[in-house]
């Protein structure tokens, strides 16, 4: 394999959510309760085999769990000097674990983490929809698509939008672009959104308009455009 298309950052949103969600028609039954956990890998210089892997509680990477070093040496894997044969595997772009002790409570169930694709997006709230002037737009905002969230930067305004993508009914992969009316520290698993939208899981551009709020998404990638390339003076 080439490790260097290992580089990225995942995360196990979806399969913590299916564990945890309310919804029968899309709960996953599973003897083993996996953590919700933010995977980032980077390359370490002056190494073709060699990588930083960091470890995140939940969604993103602001609470850190654990830092460790990721070596193959003639093929096989170690982490921090261990042997970790047949415990990593790599496919079709997903990173699956299982056995190992960074994980601690995971054994012989295998943790799924999906690659997280980066978005840039932009918030609009027009608190008076008669009254344009009083428009208020945030931009240049930043989250990936396994469960990533943003909020509104207002006083006395709770608003947070979340993209993610989602298996409907152990069937139907889509990607969802929800905005709830609480802080983004409030929305957990089971948290009811105001409204959505979805598309498939590919789709590189998403928004939503609701009046009251508006939001826009746009993947990032090599000559990307959206609007927040378009309204630098706004």
């Amino acid at each position: 394999m080439n490790y260097n298309d290992l580089v990225g950052e995942y995360n196990n949103f979806q399969q913590y959510w299916g564990e945890n969600t309310e919804e029968e028609i899309h709960k996953v039954e599973s003897a083993h309760s996996h953590r919700h956990l933010h995977l980032m890998i980077g390359k370490i210089e002056n190494s073709d085999s060699a990588f930083e892997l960091k470890l995140y509680k939940g969604r993103d990477k602001t609470s850190m769990i654990s830092e460790h070093k990721l070596e193959w040496v003639d093929d096989l894997c170690h982490i921090d000097n261990s042997l970790v044969e047949g415990k990593i595997d790599f496919r079709k772009g997903c990173l699956y674990l299982s056995g190992l002790g960074i994980l601690e409570d995971c054994d012989s169930d295998v943790y799924k983490f999906l690659p997280c694709r980066y978005f840039s997006g932009w918030i609009q709230y027009p608190p008076d929809m008669d009254n344009q002037d009083d428009l208020y737009s945030q931009r240049d905002l930043e989250m990936h698509d396994q469960g990533g969230i943003v909020e509104l930067d207002v006083d006395g305004v709770d608003y947070a939008v979340e993209l993610t993508q989602l298996v409907y009914s152990h069937t139907i992969k889509v990607m969802k672009l929800a905005v709830y009316d609480m802080p983004m520290s409030e929305v957990n698993i089971n948290s009811k959104s105001i409204c959505y939208t979805w598309s498939n899981p590919e789709v590189k551009r998403l928004g939503i308009n609701i009046r009251k709020v508006i939001s826009g998404w746009t993947l990032i990638e090599p000559d990307y455009i959206n609007s927040n390339q378009l309204n630098r003076n706004t």
